[in-house]
């Protein structure tokens, strides 16, 4: 069988990290995903999952993953961390996740010491006390038998990094940030383990791969590099130390040793201090000037997008002003049509409140009051008279009264899509989450459904055996009994005899191999004890005394409590001789058994359609499909003899020619209609036994026509 493809899984990595991480991990064909929430710009060749530890959503991934690695970093949020490592060892141990790795780091340690993974943690700061509770969850999580392992990192750096991702990164960010770079008082006793990201991770994939299951192990940086050291090597490149900021960890941090790691693993660092930081620092610059360059970009275009869209309501409040302005002007100065008593500032304010709401609809309300009184006063009326005319009055109030009614059926509809639009994304998310787990349980059930077609292993030829086991033909199934026993027992020569009515006589039904051609036609039961002692047992016959003229292996073929049929293996190899092949051909029997079984029931039940009324004459298309089962049967033994015997009906019916007939043939043969009329289908059947054939056919009365061989 192929090898089944791995699958490992990252939670709250930094994003540089997890990056060299899946690289690793893809490059050595393990499948990668990982649980992160709200992050809109996702990862390449990274499956990513949009959840929190604590949804619904995750307790499906974790259920159809199957996930053979769990990398998870443990938090540095004091109010969270105890609870989200508490969910996700509950979700892994409920998912059986069969190795987890939980990436702590040096801060655990007193600075300035050198830890083995059996020295106790002697924590100094509130980062190292929480990660030591955090470490403790994860032990105990491993006394009850979860594949727990902590694996206590040195301080990365690796190009990707962002101002927020450890010591070199907050180091490295403090000037691109133009914020003041800390000054260490003892910069030759300041010392921290720097390793190469780079190099970690190799160790990260190489525990996983040689399945590494202590409870500790240390991936250390290959010596402790002093604050004086680190600022020599940069000083080509990084910008001067000032002394406007305390340093965040003035006394530094523990340099970690292990022996298991070189010892276990075969691990080391191999990439040099130098070319990596300034690699380092030259991504973080260059991604720094291209984020403040995309930064300026994204505030132009979002500048210009907000001016945009505020302007566009204004502009348009503007232009249908200017349109009431002119209606007015054509009109003699008046926007009410003299003819129809039609306002068209209703018209012009009803317009601004559909489409903007009522801020817009109260602006185009004024801009028309104001219209309105320039014409009335245009007209020779008085301003405060037209206050104390209820004709006025009224006109002025229904300007805004339109303008508030409509502005409120805007308003109401803008926020029912607001709503519906946050409802939608919701149901959009879950349906694309849905869709994807789908997806993914669609693409294992196809590799399963691959390894186990084209395997070669037990489990590979229990799927062919019941493939092609699986019809309700009898004759059919006769045929796959022996091709089957033949590919699994890797046999040439096999027989497959039918037990007669009574359990006297056995009939040869199916041969193969060259060796078989001369094998009996039929047996009488009480002339081989082996056969008598078959069916009162129905065990497996081995002839261990090589007796001359008995099967080397025989089996029954049992239904319902009584043996239907033997299967009989001939010329064995030396290396056959084994326990294993007659377990083997045990099987066999029992699945071709219960195979036989339900055709023998399927031929039952549909017994009235196959047949013509009242006879043993098949119907043509039922008849055809014993032809073709007796082709197949045709192509696999060359010597195995078929005979197609068409019958001259002369007026007789059905009925008649079946009584004619019945006492002519034997039990194995077949009749059936054809387009032609009827014919026979003699098996193994040739030469002088068909002549026997046709005479007793004569005798009874029947004519036959020129036979065809299959």
């Amino acid at each position: 069988m192929s090898t089944w493809t791995k699958k490992v899984m990252f939670v709250g990595l930094p994003r540089y990290f997890e990056q060299i991480l899946a690289a690793c991990f893809r490059k050595e064909a393990w499948e990668v995903s990982r649980i992160a929430a709200g992050e809109g710009n996702l990862p390449q060749g990274i499956r990513t999952y949009d959840c929190t530890i604590e949804s619904e959503e995750a307790k499906t991934v974790f259920a159809v993953q199957n996930l053979d690695l769990l990398i998870y970093r443990l938090e540095r949020d004091p109010a969270h961390a105890a609870a989200r490592l508490d969910a996700l060892l509950r979700l892994a141990v409920g998912a059986r996740v069969r190795r987890i790795f939980l990436l702590s780091n040096d801060e655990v340690f007193a600075p300035g010491t050198q830890p083995v993974e059996t020295d106790a943690p002697a924590p100094q700061t509130e980062t190292g006390r929480l990660l030591v509770r955090l470490e403790s969850i994860g032990l105990t999580y491993r006394a009850q038998g979860a594949p727990v392992t902590i694996l206590r990192l040195a301080e990365l750096y690796a190009p990707g990094q962002t101002s927020d991702d450890g010591f070199i990164g907050r180091l490295f960010g403090a000037p691109l940030m133009r914020r003041p770079i800390p000054r260490y008082l003892a910069t030759e006793e300041v010392s921290y383990g720097l390793l190469d990201a780079r190099d970690a991770v190799f160790a990260v994939y190489q525990a996983a791969d040689r399945g590494f299951d202590s409870s500790h192990l240390h991936i250390p940086a290959p010596q402790g590099t002093t604050i004086a050291e680190l600022y020599q090597i940069c000083s080509d490149f990084f910008p001067r130390m000032n002394a406007q900021e305390e340093p965040r960890e003035p006394n530094g941090r523990a340099v970690m040793k292990s022996s298991l790691i070189e010892e276990q693993l075969g691990w080391r660092s191999r990439r040099p201090l130098a070319p990596g930081l300034k690699e380092t620092w030259e991504a973080m610059e260059a991604a720094r000037d291209a984020y403040v360059e995309d930064i300026r970009e994204f505030s132009r275009l979002a500048w210009l997008g907000r001016i945009r869209l505020k302007m566009i309501p204004y502009a348009e409040n503007l232009a249908g002003a200017l349109a009431t302005f002119g209606v007015s002007y054509l009109q003699g100065g008046s926007s009410v049509n003299s003819m129809t008593a039609f306002d068209f500032a209703f018209l012009y304010i009803g317009c601004m409140g559909l489409l903007y709401g009522k801020r817009q609809a109260l602006i185009a309300a004024v801009l028309s009051l104001i219209l309105l009184i320039v014409n009335l006063l245009g007209q020779g009326g008085d301003l405060v008279a037209m206050l104390y005319n209820p004709r006025e009055f009224l006109h002025f109030v229904s300007y805004f009264f339109v303008a508030v009614l409509t502005g409120y059926f805007a308003d109401r509809e803008s926020y029912r899509q607001e709503s519906d639009g946050r409802v939608k994304r919701r149901l959009q998310y879950r349906c694309s989450f849905l869709e994807k787990i789908f997806k993914e349980n669609l693409a294992v059930k196809d590799r399963l459904y691959r390894q186990i077609v084209n395997s070669d292993d037990s489990i590979g030829r229990l799927y062919r055996i019941i493939s092609r086991l699986d019809s309700v033909e009898t004759e059919n199934l006769f045929t796959q009994t022996a091709s089957i026993t033949a590919d699994i027992l890797d046999v040439n020569d096999v027989v497959v005899y039918v037990v007669g009515e009574g359990g006297y006589y056995l009939r040869q039904k199916v041969r193969l191999g060259k060796g078989t051609a001369d094998m009996p036609r039929s047996l009488r039961v009480e002339d081989y004890p082996y056969l008598g002692e078959m069916l009162r047992e129905k065990k497996i016959f081995v002839n261990r005394d090589l007796v001359q003229g008995l099967p080397d292996l025989a089996a029954p073929i049992s239904y319902e409590g009584r043996v239907i049929a033997v299967l009989q293996i001939y010329h064995l190899d030396f290396e056959q001789w084994s326990l294993y092949q007659q377990n083997l051909l045990s099987i066999t029997a029992r699945l071709v058994s219960s195979s036989l079984g339900r055709a023998y029931e399927w031929e039952k039940e549909t017994a009235g359609r196959k047949y013509l009324d009242e006879t043993r004459i098949l119907r043509a298309e039922e008849f055809r499909k014993v032809v073709e089962e007796f082709r197949e049967r045709r192509r696999m033994q060359q010597d195995y003899p078929v005979t197609l015997l068409p019958i001259k009906v002369n007026g007789m019916t059905y009925s008649k020619l079946d009584h004619q007939i019945a006492n002519s043939i034997r039990a194995e043969d077949f009749i059936g209609a054809t387009p032609e009329g009827v014919s026979l289908l003699l098996p193994d059947v040739a030469g002088k036994t068909l002549d026997m054939v046709r005479e007793r056919l004569a005798k009874a009365g029947v004519e036959t026509e020129e036979c065809q061989a299959l």
